[in-house]
Parts: C-alpha cells; sequence; structure tokens
C-alpha cells in the first residue's frame, strides 16, 4: 500500500487529560491525517484506583465510584475528540472508553492499529486515568510501532528531519523503511545515524595500536550505504544524509533529536522474554530525547525485505573488530 493511500487501519492515541497526553493526541491527529486513516481517541482507566485529591495537595484520598471515573473518563475522551476534530476537520476521529489497565489496553488496541501513540508522562486530573510509565509497558509489548512525544524544545535550526538510528540488523532495517515512509509524508530529509567503536578488550588491547581507524571508518560507511542504497532508491524525493561517527549512540542519537521532526529506532519486538525489554540504547533514548520517538521491530513490518538489501552482517578484516551498540 502507497504511503499516501487510505489505511483502515487506525492510528490509536492513549489519553488521559494531562498536557504531555494532548502533545501525543495532536501529533497523533497530525499523523492520522497524513496517512488517511482513521484516529481512535483510547481512555483507559482503572475502577478500583482512588480519585485524585480535590482539597488540595495534603488532603485525603477517598475512594471513588466507578461510575464517577468512568464518567470522567468519557468527557477527557470526548474533549479529546473534540481537540481533534478541531484541528483537523475532515479526519475520522472515534472514542473508547476502556475499563481497564492503561498499557494493557493500548498493547491490545495495537493488534489492529497502524501505530500506537502515547505521551512520555502523563498524569490526568483523575488518578484513575493516570497513563504514567504507559510509554516504557507499551513500547516493547505493542503489535504495531509506538510512538513516544516528548515535549518540543525550542528548536536551533529552521529545517527539521526525520532521524534514523542503524546498526546493520533486520531491525534498524525496518526502522529505516518506517523513516523513510514518514518523512516522504512530511516532505523532509532522513538523516541515518550509525555510531561504532572498536572493541578493545584485555586480549586485544596490545592490537589497538595496529588499528587503521580510517580503513574502520570505511568499512563501517560502507555498511551504512549499503543499508540505505534500496530505501534511497524506492523513495527518490526523499534527500537523504549519513551520518557515521565513532562512539555512543545514545549521547549522538539525543543530540541530533534536538532539530528533529522524529527519531527512529529499531528494537528487538515480542519474540522472547528479552523481546519484554527495550535494548539499553532504546531504553535511554527514550528518555533523553527532545522530539518524538518511533520505537519499530522488524516484526511489525513484513515488507522489510523488498528494500534490495539482504541487511547482512559484513564480514571486518581488523584485529580488533567492531563494536556496534544493539537499539
Amino acid at each position: 500500500m502507497n504511503a499516501h493511500e487510505d489505511s483502515r487501519q487506525p492510528v490509536v492515541v492513549g489519553v488521559d487529560g494531562s498536557p504531555h497526553a494532548e502533545l501525543a493526541l495532536d501529533w497523533a491527529a497530525a499523523e492520522a491525517d497524513r496517512r488517511r486513516a482513521p484516529l481512535v481517541v483510547l481512555q483507559a482507566y482503572s475502577p478500583d484506583y482512588p480519585a485524585a485529591r480535590s482539597a488540595g495537595p495534603g488532603g485525603p484520598v477517598p475512594p471513588q465510584p466507578s461510575s464517577a471515573i468512568h464518567a470522567a473518563a468519557e468527557e477527557t475522551a470526548a474533549a479529546a475528540v473534540e481537540r481533534a476534530r478541531a484541528g483537523h476537520p475532515t479526519l475520522e476521529v472515534a472514542a473508547r472508553v476502556v475499563p481497564d489497565d492503561p498499557g494493557a489496553a493500548i498493547v491490545e488496541a495495537s493488534s489492529s492499529a497502524a501505530l500506537v501513540v502515547v505521551g512520555a508522562r502523563g498524569v490526568g486530573r483523575v488518578r484513575g486515568l493516570l497513563m504514567g510509565s504507559v510509554s516504557s509497558y507499551v513500547a516493547p509489548r505493542a503489535h504495531s510501532p509506538v510512538v513516544v512525544v516528548h515535549e518540543a524544545p525550542s528548536r536551533s535550526l529552521s529545517e527539521m528531519r526525520v532521524i534514523v538510528g542503524v546498526d546493520g540488523s533486520a531491525d534498524s532495517a525496518a526502522a529505516l523503511r518506517f523513516a523513510f515512509e514518514a518523512a516522504e509524508r512530511q516532505q523532509l530529509g532522513v538523516t541515518v545515524v550509525h555510531t561504532w567503536d572498536l572493541d578493545v578488550d584485555a586480549t586485544a588491547a596490545a592490537l589497538a595500536w595496529s588499528v587503521d581507524w580510517q580503513q574502520a571508518d570505511e568499512q563501517e560507511r560502507a555498511l551504512v550505504a549499503e543499508a540505505v542504497a534500496g530505501y534511497a532508491s524506492e523513495f527518490p524525493t526523499v534527500d537523504v544524509c549519513r551520518h557515521v561517527v565513532r562512539g555512543h549512540p545514545v549521547a549522538e542519537l539525543a543530540r541530533q533529536s534536538e532539530n528533529a521532526a522524529l527519531l527512529v529506532l529499531g528494537t528487538r519486538g515480542r519474540g522472547s522474554a528479552k523481546g519484554l525489554v527495550l535494548g539499553s540504547v532504546s531504553q535511554r533514548v527514550l528518555h533523553d530525547a527532545h522530539c518524538p520517538v518511533a520505537v519499530v521491530s522488524a516484526s511489525d513490518q513484513t515488507s522489510t525485505q523488498t528494500a534490495g538489501t539482504s541487511h547482512r552482517r559484513r564480514e571486518f578484516h581488523l584485529p580488533v573488530p567492531p563494536v556496534r551498540e544493539r537499539l
């Protein structure tokens, strides 16, 4: 399906009435409009959670009847629908109010969604509507790509780009496709970021002096060029920059995100128990990023092998092998 064709798979956004949830709602509505897809506003709540304090800080927290929490949830969802329609009058918007844990409800909704969107943090006016750490729960469990929306900082550059981190794995291939499709929809360029270093342990330290650093850098650049080639030809209108640097990915991706419209990361997905925990890089970038972050796994993108590259690991002929931190 072309990126600009109508998709009946919705964009799902979790809301709770908090400022971060409103940012997520605005981003999701704009993305659904770009995709020509419907938007589903999902308000989940825990029916037995106590109400927020009404008497001010330090006051007692009385239990609140589930009917009152449900009414508050419906009110929050209705306000979110009204906000989305006000910004995008032609957008198809629906609300769902679910008496369930917010994280579990969003993961369930992701099984039929094109994309799920959550705020980085959120505490609604009723504590039963708490989003809290939903983003960290949803990202490794969702059946679709997940976008976590952060509060937007001031930009030092006028031209924003889509940033994508790659490490040569199938997961980063999925991230590349997602990034190029997002950039095409928004008419932005893509910057492909790859970081590396050499694995100099106790046994290899004596050989480190003999490393040809220029050769190592050239090989890493070749890996990135090979990974990007198929996508660049498939998306000819998208301007592509390759940024290869020796160092740790967290600091570099966080720095690049300062002037980004979107940062895209590939991660391991749900194939094993380890798949329920994001890689250390992804976890830290989700926390440190200055822009919306999309988390994509290979299982989310069934067509990642169609871009003209096998995504195999390249063989390196260096006395000390390069280290590529898994995202």
